[in-house]
């Protein structure tokens, strides 16, 4: 549960602040401790920087150079000097907090548009771009946490909407109270980004989604998708949705068509941006489609919860969330419809090969199924895909991996998830392991899929991926820490989606006591 969250300035945010905060992370805590630590004593404030699990730094650069267009202007000063100085200030800043806290940082970038000076020689690049250079090295600087483009907040607010003339005046509080809200959602958004609270699948329709026109009707010569004219909207989400796949969302296909018309649109359209490779499952049929998506979940061992679907119609809309409220159901419409998609909160930075790995597991599942029904046992089948297991001791370059798995995966878990910093506290604990499992099989390598924690004779963590379910790992996974430890205390969550592995668990280490955290 989050409990603390801290904002380091030079400035002052209320009497907003506190409210705006309090409001927006309700849903996930009920008593968050809310602290404001001052530029000036921020060493004097270690408790705070210490104990948060959310650190906001936004540092106002009038603040810092209260007269630095006059400096400059006269010759007192060089951008030269004034960048190097407030880089080294923020160096200084960022390496005292992750000294002394596994906080996730969320620091927003420095904005100049408060210097009023535009009305007399018009909107030139101000202070010779110092500011954007700034921004760049904290950008850089930042690449373990949130770098906000705090220019761009105030560009969706508007400049004469961002700033409160008033409440600088009386309060040192220059932003308006519309500005401060916005901020808040993005810390908001990057908390949830951060903790892998996200959608993970997205269902496709196809005519007037993927392409404009209906297939079955006009043909593959007939549909609109084209980089100008009537197609043009299309080939843009196409564009949007192969975004989304590089940065880790399944896509599939739910359409009421013919697959093979289907996949030669996928296959021989020049206009087409995705393609068969990018899609995990195809369900292209004649059949209702809240029949297909459940269908394509059980495939992908994935909760119907964790889906979003797109169509055209109102009628299948409505179809979807009435049969399968859980799934978040958005209708096509291109004035509005990428707001909706706020759903999926991704990471900026994602490793392309496990993205891969992922998808090609995905789509080898049905060679899988094959060999399965030409097997006469379960264990003929399982000999049969010649799996190979490895499990060693996590190594750094696996860290953010083993957090991610940790935070997708709901149903071989033990319930802990995890953060990359707070990977890096535990780790810097006595008697505390992380094993890092990584499978393949004769189909495709899966890559990182399991994570165990061990710490002295407890079991912390135990986490499968869902796409590794079936080949009897998690049962690998049981027998290697029974080989290499003495577990009497196990740590599990219980919920509906985890009961089989806590049964699992329970008759592997049945002298092992069970509790919560």
């Amino acid at each position: 549960m989050l409990k603390r969250i801290s904002l380091l300035t030079n400035i002052s945010f209320e009497p907003y602040w506190e409210t705006y905060i309090k409001d927006r992370f309700s849903c996930l805590s009920s008593d968050i401790q809310i602290n404001a630590v001052l530029y000036d004593a921020y060493q004097d404030n270690i408790d705070n920087i210490r104990f948060a699990e959310i650190i906001v730094v936004c540092l106002n650069y009038e603040a810092f150079y209260t007269n630095l267009s006059n400096d400059i202007s006269s010759g007192k000063v060089t951008y030269e000097a004034v960048e190097a100085d407030c880089i080294n200030k923020c160096r200084e800043l960022y390496s005292y907090v992750k000294t002394h806290s596994n906080a996730s940082v969320v620091w927003f970038g420095f904005e100049d548009y408060y210097f009023p000076h535009s009305s007399n020689y018009g909107s030139l690049l101000f202070f010779d771009g110092l500011v954007e250079r700034l921004n760049l090295v904290l950008n850089d600087m930042l690449k373990e946490d949130s770098f906000i483009d705090f220019k761009r907040l105030i560009a969706i607010v508007g400049m004469k909407n961002a700033y409160d003339t008033k409440g600088k005046y009386r309060w040192n509080a220059p932003y308006s109270k519309e500005l401060i809200s916005l901020m808040v959602d993005e810390i908001y958004k990057q908390h949830l980004i951060t903790t892998g609270n996200t959608k993970k699948c997205l269902v496709l329709d196809c005519d007037n989604v993927l392409w404009g026109g209906v297939l079955s009707e006009d043909g593959i010569e007939g549909i609109r998708l084209d980089s100008c004219g009537l197609g043009r909207e299309y080939q843009e989400f196409q564009r949007f949705l192969l975004n989304l796949y590089y940065h880790g969302v399944i896509l599939t296909v739910c359409s009421k068509n013919d697959k093979s018309d289907v996949l030669r649109v996928f296959r021989e359209h020049s206009g087409m941006l995705l393609r068969e490779e990018h899609i995990a499952s195809f369900k292209v049929n004649w059949s209702d489609k809240p029949s297909n998506i459940q269908m394509i979940a059980d495939e992908l061992n994935i909760g119907t919860d964790s889906m979003v679907f797109v169509d055209d119609s109102i009628f299948e809309i409505e179809a979807v969330k009435s049969n399968l409220p859980e799934v978040t159901a958005i209708r096509y419409d291109r004035e509005s419809m990428y707001n909706e998609f706020s759903c999926f909160n991704l990471k900026s930075k994602v490793s392309l090969s496990d993205v891969e790995k992922r998808n090609a597991v995905y789509r080898t599942n049905q060679r899988r199924e094959e060999l399965k029904q030409n097997c006469s046992s379960y264990e003929d089948y399982i000999k049969s895909l010649d799996i190979k297991v490895d499990i060693h001791k996590v190594l750094p370059t696996e860290y953010s991996r083993i957090a991610e798995l940790t935070q997708r995966t709901n149903k071989c878990t033990n319930g802990k998830r995890y953060t990359v910093n707070a990977m890096k506290e535990r780790l810097l604990l006595n008697d505390v392991i992380f094993y890092s499992v990584s499978v393949s099989d004769r189909f495709s390598d899966l890559g990182i899929v399991g994570a165990i924690e061990i710490e002295k004779n407890d079991l912390k963590l135990f986490s499968l991926s869902c796409r590794a379910l079936g080949r009897n790992v998690e049962n690998e996974m049981v027998n290697y820490v029974l080989n290499g430890h003495c577990v009497r205390n196990m740590e599990f969550k219980l919920t509906e989606n985890n009961k089989t592995l806590y049964n699992i668990l329970n008759k592997s280490f049945p002298n092992a006591t069970f509790c919560g955290f």
